[in-house]
This record gives structure tokens, sequence and C-alpha cells, in this order.
């Protein structure tokens, strides 16, 4: 009688519904974690841009706003980068009034930076962002 009664116990059903469950939970839990890490690269890179535009929209030369970019970005960017458009060109005294846009291409972005727009959930196909990364400011 006493072997039939612990035959019948529940003492397992516990584990086996954790096993089933804890593949679906990593999935979110580290979906979450990488499409974090993606959004906030793409958050810092579009400051960078903005304040990249800002300096070129008081008339900055070339290096300054790359050099400012650099610095906004946070680390993301390496030093003495290049991989950044100004358009329609550096601010002058005859464009005031105009928008001057700082433009980063996704090609020019280092390796780091690429991984970090590659979203790799376990067991879900790989979602690859191509943000716009680009500021305005208007020329002054």
């Amino acid at each position: 009688m006493m072997i039939r009664a612990r035959a019948r116990g529940q003492d397992g059903a516990a584990a086996v519904e954790f096993a089933l469950i804890v593949g679906v939970f990593a999935m979110l839990l580290f979906g979450m974690l990488e499409f974090g890490v993606a959004f906030w690269q793409v958050q810092n890179l579009r400051a960078a841009t903005r304040e990249a535009a800002r300096q070129a929209a008081v008339r900055a030369d070339t290096t300054t706003i790359g050099q400012r970019l650099v610095d906004a970005s946070n680390g993301s960017l390496p030093p003495n980068y290049s991989g950044f458009t100004v358009s329609p060109g550096v601010c002058t005294p005859d464009t005031s009034g105009d928008n001057v846009v700082v433009k980063i291409t996704n090609s020019a972005l280092p390796a780091s930076v690429k991984q970090a727009f590659s979203i790799d959930i376990p067991f879900v196909p790989s979602i690859n962002i191509n943000p716009d990364l680009s500021g305005t400011f208007r020329c002054e």
C-alpha cells in the first residue's frame, strides 16, 4: 500500500514543468538583453550625430566635428573615426538658416558596432537592424 501511494506522488512534477518552461524563458530573457544592447547602441550613435551636427551648425571644421562625434559616442566609435558625412557641407555665413546634416553610414561602422546591430536570440533567426544614424541642425 505504501509503495502505491508513493508512485502516485508528484515529487518530480515541478522539475518537469520547469524543464518545459526554461527554454521559453531563456529565449525571452536573452532576446530582451540583445534588443536592449542594440537599442542602446542606436540611441548612443544618434545622440553623437546630433552633437556633431550642432558643432557643424556653429561653423566648426571637419576635424572638430569628427572629434565631437567620437567624444559623444561614449566609446562606440574609435579615435580619428572618419566614416561620417557632413551635407551640404560645413556651415558658412552664406548658408545661415540652412540645415546641416551629419550622417553615419552603416557600411562605415566598426565591426563591434555592427555586431551589436545583429540580434541573435536562441532558436529564432537572426535579426539585423539597419538604422538611419543622422543628426540635423540649422546653420547659425
